[in-house]
């Protein structure tokens, strides 16, 4: 009887020293980590600043729109990363254009982008500059067509980390600021601080 509790003692082990690994729903409680920035983070960061935006009125704004329905043309810059690490700034901004796009009042270019890197997709420009006879055209012969955004967005990311003793912490400030291109003016910014602090055991 000993003999057999010996051996299944190594299967005990090696089952106990497994992994198991489990879904989880990203932004509702994931790992956090003093010095990173996570996906939670952002999208925690997302939300506070997609509200803000919607509830200052400014995509209610006919004024500001020159397209035939009324709705902002936004064109989405690249959000600077200020920090010391590798960020993928993009989740900020691609959880900003579905939320907007969602709203019926936004819509978001793709064909247009300021400062580096050129246009997310570059086939509205491709598609005119193709001449084989072979491809019907008659869709794009007015070179007029593709619509300049009104409004861009453009933002930032900040980490500020402070240490006191066995307390680490650091606040990540995201922020967003929306300019109205005819004017260069800055109609709404606003900022989302997301604070995290760990204590190290005495031990």
């Amino acid at each position: 009887m000993k003999y057999k509790q010996l051996l299944s003692l190594p299967l005990i082990l090696f089952a106990a020293c497994g992994t198991n690994t489990t879904a989880y729903d990203p932004g509702s409680g994931g790992i956090r980590t003093v010095n990173a920035v996570n996906y939670d983070d952002f999208a925690d960061a997302s939300g506070v600043l997609i509200q803000s935006m919607l509830e200052s009125g400014t995509f209610s704004d006919a004024s500001l729109s020159k397209h035939p329905d009324g709705r902002i043309i936004l064109a989405l810059e690249d959000v600077d990363n200020l920090t010391s690490s590798n960020l993928h700034t993009k989740v900020l901004t691609d959880k900003v254009r579905v939320a907007l796009n969602k709203t019926g009042k936004v819509l978001t270019t793709t064909s247009v982008k300021f400062g580096a890197g050129g246009a997310e997709d570059t086939g509205a420009k491709e598609v005119r500059e193709i001449n084989d006879p072979m491809f019907e055209k008659n869709g794009y012969k007015n070179a007029n067509t593709v619509v300049l955004p009104d409004l861009s967005l453009s933002g930032s990311i900040i980490k500020m980390s402070a240490t006191e003793g066995r307390t680490s912490q650091t606040v990540i400030i995201f922020k967003l600021t929306l300019t109205d291109l005819r004017t260069g003016l800055a109609i709404w910014e606003d900022e989302a601080p997301v604070g995290k602090q760990k204590k190290k055991g005495i031990f």
